[in-house]
Order: C-alpha cells, then sequence, then structure tokens
C-alpha cells in the first residue's frame, strides 16, 4: 500500500499541532502530498455583538476570511509545501466528502477537537470519519 496523498483536519486549537506534525511526518516519509482541512461548523471566534450587527452572509464570508488567513499561516510554518480548503457543514461530513473527492490514501486527526458537552451532544467527530471514510484513518492521540 502507499501513502500518495494525506488530508489532515485542523482547528487552530494547541491540541491540534501535534496531529498537524504527524501528518507532516508522515507526508515527507512517504514524499506524499499534504492537504490541511478546516471545517467551519459553528460561530467560533464571534463576539455577541458582531453577530448582532451581521447578517447570515456577511458571517459566512468573515468566517471563511478568517478561517483562509489562519490556515495561510499555519501552511507558512510547515517544512513541506501544503494545499488548504475550508468547508462548511457538520465536521465528520465535510472531512468525509473531501477525503472521497481528493481519493486520499490517509486521514490524520486527532481523537478530541471538541469537549464537554458540545461533544456529548455533536458526538464524535473522529469516531464518524473512522466509520465512513473511504481510506484508513490515523487517529493521533
Amino acid at each position: 500500500m502507499s501513502i500518495r496523498t494525506l488530508l489532515c483536519p485542523v482547528d487552530f486549537s494547541q491540541m491540534s499541532q501535534p496531529v498537524l506534525d504527524y501528518a507532516v511526518f508522515m507526508a515527507k516519509s512517504h514524499n506524499a502530498s499534504l492537504k490541511l482541512i478546516h471545517v467551519v461548523d459553528q460561530l467560533h471566534g464571534f463576539d455577541s455583538y458582531k453577530i448582532l450587527h451581521m447578517t447570515a452572509i456577511e458571517i459566512t464570508h468573515e468566517m471563511e476570511r478568517h478561517a483562509k488567513e489562519e490556515i495561510q499561516r499555519l501552511i507558512e510554518t510547515l517544512p513541506i509545501p501544503a494545499d488548504f480548503i475550508v468547508r462548511f457543514g457538520r465536521a465528520a461530513d465535510e472531512i468525509v466528502a473531501q477525503a472521497k473527492e481528493d481519493k486520499v490514501d490517509l486521514v490524520v486527526m486527532g481523537s478530541h477537537g471538541r469537549s464537554g458537552l458540545s461533544h456529548l451532544l455533536v458526538g464524535s467527530v473522529a469516531e464518524s470519519v473512522v466509520r465512513h471514510a473511504p481510506c484508513p484513518v490515523l487517529i493521533v492521540r
């Protein structure tokens, strides 16, 4: 089995840095291409006063702009080239859809992205990706 393409979801948290480091290591080890994905599935980083003064379309565009800036900064720190995509929707669904579209050979992701009540209500993103991905999924603790 050869690994030519890797997909790594990122959420810009401190917990995602070791996952990204491992994805970079795997990409370098296998001379594979790396693609980062960030899925916007709720209003992160928005103060309530901003939400009150913006339309839904403006909020969506602002969230996308912010995510693209963050992911571009992240890519500039990597020792290898990487592509990225920002998608909107339920994280697990969008990660699986991107893995299918890009025909990736491996998804490298963290075991925890959410915590507390949000995790209990939404369910485990990693577990859902493992169940539905078209390729192997490496979970980094």
